[in-house]
């Protein structure tokens, strides 16, 4: 082989090998901005809280999700936290088996499952079936999820002192039952954000999430006390033939990063600039 044929085979080979992952992007042909929705009749959800998490720590989970239900003018039950569950986390913890087991939990995890990024903040898992896959009415329809939160590296306050250390329970929380509603990340001032820091606390949806749940099920909000409704009209998401099975994973990152994978493939990758 000449020698400028060489180099540029090793050039073409060495690049095949770097995966580039932008803001937003899509793998092979998984539409990574289809929105992921329950259907009406889901909810509310039973939400049931690990015997790992203290009495104070229930209390303010079961706040944070009351706080989704309260920034759609309880138009939409979205939760019954009333139950417990006694699973506890252990070394051979299988997020397939959490899939499985008919429970929407929210787990403290001491042992974190080697699937999982050991960086992550927590973790939203999501099951359901992709349906309408090339059309513009393509959408996940969510049939299971858990929130996992990483005791295993890091330590959660949940009073309202910034300390600076410690993360946030309640704004970790909120966020992550976004995902689990099948909010996506977005800018700007939302609880939705792509990075939570030690010092960030965001224990109330904004207007912004407020107008996105609202978009997402079909509901019809006032902006403002005292200010003009907010129509939506959105796409009737509904199947059209047979769906293809998910399991999504929503990580959040210390380092201000988030990565999404759905079966096993990367299909977004956030980063926030400056952490």
């Amino acid at each position: 082989m000449k020698p400028y044929l060489k180099i540029a085979f090793i050039i073409l080979l060495c690049s095949a090998c770097v995966k580039k992952v932008e803001p937003d992007s899509s793998a092979g042909n998984i539409n990574a901005s289809a929105p992921y929705i329950w259907s009406s009749s889901a909810f509310p959800r039973y939400l049931e809280i690990s015997n790992d998490f203290s009495n104070d720590e229930v209390t303010n989970i079961r706040t944070m999700a009351d706080a989704w239900e309260t920034a759609v003018n309880s138009q939409r039950d979205f939760f019954n936290h009333s139950r417990r569950t006694d699973e506890v986390s252990s070394s051979s913890l299988s997020l397939d088996d959490l899939g499985d087991d008919g429970i929407n939990g929210v787990y403290k995890i001491v042992h974190w499952p080697s699937e999982l990024r050991g960086s992550a903040l927590a973790v939203t898992q999501i099951f359901g079936q992709r349906f309408n896959i090339g059309s513009k009415n393509e959408y996940v329809r969510i049939e299971h999820a858990d929130v996992l939160i990483n005791e295993n590296l890091y330590n959660f306050r949940t009073t309202g002192n910034t300390d600076g250390v410690n993360f946030d329970l309640q704004t970790v929380l909120l966020h992550e039952l976004g995902h689990f509603l099948g909010l996506p990340h977005k800018s700007g001032n939302t609880v939705m954000v792509t990075a939570i820091g030690e010092a960030t606390s965001s224990r109330t949806p904004t207007s912004i999430d407020r107008a996105d749940m609202a978009d997402k099920y079909g509901l019809t909000l006032p902006l403002m006390p005292g200010g003009s409704a907010l129509a939506v009209s959105r796409p009737v998401y509904a199947p059209s033939g047979a769906g293809t099975k998910v399991k999504i994973l929503i990580e959040l990152l210390k380092d201000g990063s988030c990565v999404h994978t759905e079966n096993g493939i990367e299909v977004i990758r956030h980063k926030t600039l400056g952490r």
